[in-house]
């Protein structure tokens, strides 16, 4: 039983995190790995921890670690010099009510994307599901919004080294059995 709840939750965290435009990354050379497309406007996102064992690495959707966190992002093309983009920062807190599921914790007041990196800083104390919405204002005054979520203190690399060795051991354990099956 608390194996097929495991695969459950598993896969819906899966299928959250992979239905949305931005893919995640770990490591110093980030140019092909994290993008979000605002309207016509592509975006590069980079996360950041500031832990030693962290130091140079991004990521987008799994942040490992509990503490501050820096999530930038800056435009890859130079044409939207007047757009302006805000970012809000929020937290999964009401999973039975999907209209008011998150809370704003934090909200960055509009700049000009043109300027370059815009960046969106907080220190998280709770494990959880966040999710960072990015507007862009165009100089015409339209609006266009998009939204991704992220994980918050789920070190995702650790637990996936850890279900590997035990799935080994599990595959072991069951091949030595059998042979002592087969030779018994």
């Amino acid at each position: 039983m608390k194996r097929l709840i495991s695969q459950v939750l598993s896969g819906a965290l899966c299928s959250v995190m992979l239905h949305q435009p931005a893919f995640a990354h770990n490591g110093v050379d980030h140019n092909n790995s994290c993008f979000l497309t605002v309207g016509e406007t592509r975006l590069r996102l980079s996360g950041y921890q500031f832990q030693p064992e962290l130091e140079g690495k991004h990521f987008c959707h799994f942040f490992p670690e509990l503490g501050q966190i820096v999530v930038a992002v800056e435009p890859l093309a130079e044409d939207r010099k007047n757009t302006q983009v805000t970012l809000e920062l929020a937290q999964l807190t009401a999973w039975l009510h999907p209209e008011q599921a998150f809370t704003v914790i934090k909200r960055q007041p509009a700049q000009l994307i043109g300027s370059g990196l815009v960046s969106i800083s907080q220190t998280i104390r709770q494990r959880g599901i966040y999710r960072l919405t990015l507007t862009l204002q165009d100089s015409s005054g339209e609006l266009r919004q998009q939204r991704f979520m992220f994980l918050v203190g789920i070190p995702m690399t650790k637990i996936l080294v850890m279900i590997a060795g035990l799935l080994v051991l599990i595959i072991g354990f069951a091949g030595v059995k059998e042979f002592i099956k087969k030779t018994g």
